[in-house]
């Protein structure tokens, strides 16, 4: 699917903020660009004293400035798709 340009839900433009999304996710994960594309993602974690520890797509939702949760569904719940049509 093609990231829509703006959100479903409040009409905040969000297209422009997928390319960086993509790039901070791959540097927090230290993986290549292709590998971010899978649909294992983790969204919080509990580290060893129980505390609880956002995910590196929620911390990069947080570092564009997206904190709606209409917002964040729009590259949450993304396919990237486009590579393979």
């Amino acid at each position: 699917m093609i990231i829509p340009v703006r959100c479903f839900t409040c009409n905040k433009v969000v297209a422009d903020k997928w390319d960086p999304f993509i790039d901070i996710v791959s540097k927090k994960k230290g993986e290549s660009k292709k590998d971010t594309n899978d649909l294992d993602i983790k969204y919080i974690e509990l580290t060893e004293d129980g505390s609880i520890e956002k995910s590196p797509e929620g911390e990069a939702l947080d570092d564009l400035g997206l904190h709606r949760y209409c917002c964040r569904r729009m590259f949450l719940g993304n396919v990237h798709l486009i590579s393979y049509i």
